[in-house]
C-alpha cells in the first residue's frame, strides 16, 4: 500500500512549454486580468492537469492545462479535451453559487487550457492545512452547510454536463473510487446508488485539495468529476477523507463528523437503509484513498495507523451492517473497530 504522494518520471514542465506556440497569447490574457507579470509557479492540484498560479501587479490567476495523460501519474492516459467539461462545470456552477466556484477567465481550446480566478487567500489547499494540525468543528459546519446551498441551487439544473454522457461517468466513477476494491457490499451500493431518488448535478471529488476554509470562507475548485448522481455521495465522500485525516488524532473526529452532518442536514442525518447506504459509500472512499497504488494519497502520519483502519473498515463492510458513528469508533486506538 502507497502512502506517499505519486512522483512524476522527469522533472515537471514548465507552463510555457505545455502552451507551446500558444504560450504568448495566453500570458497576455493573464496580464489582462492580474496585470503585469511577476511569476509562475506550479500549485498544488490534482492529479489531471497540470495546474500553475500566474503572479502579477494587480493580484494572481490560476491556469490550468490538460494534456493527454494525468499531470501526476503519467502513466494514465487521458483526453485534453476533456477539459472544456470542466469549464462548462465551472461556469454552471459559478453562476448557481457565485461566491463559491472560480470564474473561467479566459479559455483555449487549441491549448487544452483555461484560465481562472484565484479563490485560494492564502494559496492553500485544505489538504495542505490538514497535514498541519486538525480541522475545527466551525470549519466543518461551513463546508457542510455550503454544501447543501451547493445541492439546492443546482437541484434542478437539468444541463448535460459530461461529453462522454452523465450516466456514463457516474458508473465510471463507481468503477474507479467503489467496484474497484471487488467487495460485494461496495459492488452492491453502486447498483443501489444508481436508483436513489433526487438524482442530480454533483461535485463527484469534493476531496481536501479540492477546497479552501480559510479566511471564514468556502472555495471549491477541480470540477473535472461533475456528474449526476446520488447527493450525499459527496457528503459521504468528503467524511471519508476527513476520518482518514484525523487518524493520528481521533478524538477530534466525534465532534467534527456531528459539525459536517449537522452542517449539511440541519436536523437529524438519515438512519435506515438511506444512512446505511452513506455508510456504505463512505467506507469505500476510505478503501478507494487507502488501497489504491494507482492513485496514491499523502496522509502525513504513520502507514501503519492507515493499514490498521483499512482492516477495520474492510470488517464493517463484511458485517454488511454499519453507521457512520460505527467507521468513526474503528478509529480509535486499542481493539476499536469490528
Amino acid at each position: 500500500m502507497t502512502h506517499s504522494p505519486p512522483q512524476p518520471r522527469s522533472a515537471p514542465p514548465t507552463l510555457p512549454a505545455l502552451l507551446g506556440d500558444c504560450a504568448p497569447a495566453i500570458l497576455d490574457d493573464c496580464a489582462r486580468h492580474a496585470g503585469t507579470l511577476t511569476r509562475i509557479e506550479a500549485a498544488v492540484g490534482g492529479n489531471v492537469s497540470h495546474v500553475f498560479r500566474v503572479d502579477g501587479g494587480r493580484g494572481s490567476v490560476i491556469v490550468k492545462v490538460r494534456r493527454g495523460h494525468f499531470a501526476r501519474i503519467p502513466a494514465l492516459r487521458t483526453d485534453p479535451a476533456l477539459i472544456a467539461d470542466e469549464r462548462h462545470a465551472l461556469e454552471v456552477y459559478a453562476a448557481a453559487v457565485p461566491d463559491v466556484f472560480p470564474r473561467v477567465l479566459g479559455f483555449h481550446a487549441e491549448a487544452h487550457a483555461m484560465i481562472l480566478t484565484d479563490v485560494f487567500p492564502d494559496r492553500r489547499s485544505y489538504h495542505e492545512h490538514l497535514n498541519r494540525s486538525p480541522a475545527t468543528a466551525e470549519e466543518i459546519a461551513r463546508l457542510g452547510s455550503t454544501l447543501r446551498r451547493i445541492h439546492q441551487a443546482t437541484r434542478e439544473i437539468r444541463t448535460p454536463i459530461r461529453s462522454q454522457g452523465d450516466v456514463w461517468f457516474r458508473e465510471h466513477t463507481f468503477d474507479f473510487c467503489l467496484r474497484a476494491r471487488g467487495h460485494k457490499a461496495l459492488d452492491e451500493s453502486c447498483e443501489e446508488l444508481a436508483t436513489q431518488p433526487g438524482q442530480q448535478l454533483i461535485l463527484g471529488d469534493l476531496a481536501p485539495k479540492n477546497l479552501s476554509l480559510a479566511a471564514g470562507r468556502v472555495a471549491l475548485c477541480d470540477l473535472d468529476n461533475v456528474h449526476r448522481s446520488w447527493p450525499l455521495y459527496d457528503v459521504a465522500y468528503f467524511l471519508a477523507h476527513l476520518l482518514i485525516h484525523h487518524l493520528a488524532q481521533p478524538h477530534h473526529l466525534p465532534a467534527l463528523v456531528r459539525a459536517l452532518l449537522s452542517g449539511y442536514f440541519g436536523a437529524q442525518p438519515p438512519e435506515g437503509a438511506a444512512g446505511l447506504l452513506m455508510a456504505k459509500v463512505t467506507a469505500g472512499v476510505v478503501l478507494y484513498r487507502l488501497s489504491n497504488d494507482t492513485v496514491p494519497y499523502l496522509l502525513a502520519q504513520p502507514p501503519a495507523l492507515a493499514e490498521r483502519y483499512r482492516n477495520r473498515v474492510l470488517g464493517l463492510l463484511d458485517t454488511a451492517v454499519f453507521a457512520v458513528h460505527d467507521l468513526v469508533h474503528a478509529t480509535e486506538p486499542g481493539e476499536a473497530g469490528p
